[in-house]
Order: structure tokens, then sequence, then C-alpha cells
């Protein structure tokens, strides 16, 4: 599974990292995977979607997960997040109140899409 890819949602460009059923071996793939195409998109300009269903987390996945938030803040737009959940709620409020990023969580990907479309 291409893990981390550029989609079209009514004509706006996204970049979706899809965490969705992942093992902390596979994100901590896909995040460095995922940096060359955010940064590509140019300052304040990437729409991403993060879909983190089910994923599993440890340690090591929560300190890259927050790094790779805290580096790729300077080429961000608008940021969303389906999934976060339970644990994985608790990485994303930590992660928002360290990097002072808005991310805003939803309960699954139409929603997350059309939000970030307008913005």
């Amino acid at each position: 599974m291409d893990r981390v890819r550029n989609i079209t949602h009514k004509g706006k460009s996204i970049i979706l990292v899809d965490l969705s059923d992942s093992q902390p071996n596979d994100t901590l793939e896909a995040l460095p995977a995922a940096k060359p195409l955010i940064s590509k998109a140019g300052p304040k300009s990437a729409l991403v979607l993060t879909d983190v269903t089910n994923a599993v987390y440890n340690k090591d996945v929560a300190g890259a997960m927050k790094e790779f938030v805290s580096s790729n803040t300077p080429y961000i737009r608008a940021s969303a997040i389906v999934g976060a959940d339970g644990v994985r709620l608790v990485l994303l409020q930590t992660i928002i109140m360290i990097t002072r990023r808005e991310i805003k969580t939803f309960a699954n990907r139409e929603q997350a899409l059309e939000w970030l479309i307008n913005h």
C-alpha cells in the first residue's frame, strides 16, 4: 500500500498520509516519505489529511510524529486528521500543544476533505 500520495478532491490537491491500520514500522517508514511531498508544495500551501484509524503507536512513533509535525509546519496551509481516538487523541493533543499547530479532527475522510478544500 502506498501510504503517502497526492489525491485530488473537487479539484484541490491534498496530500494523504494514510497510516490507517499501520504498525509502528509502517508509520516510521511513511513519515519520512511524506516530508519531501509536503515541502514541495511550498510555504504555507500544503493541504494534508492524515488517517490514523486503528494505527498502533509506541514511544518511537510518538517521537517521530512530533518531529514530523514540527518539521512540516512552514509548509502547511491546513491539516486534518481522521481516526484520532483514545491514545491517538492524547498523542495528537500533545503534538498540537508542543507545535502550536491547528490540526482539525474529523470522524471520517469525507468530512476532513470537505474542510480542507475550504482552506
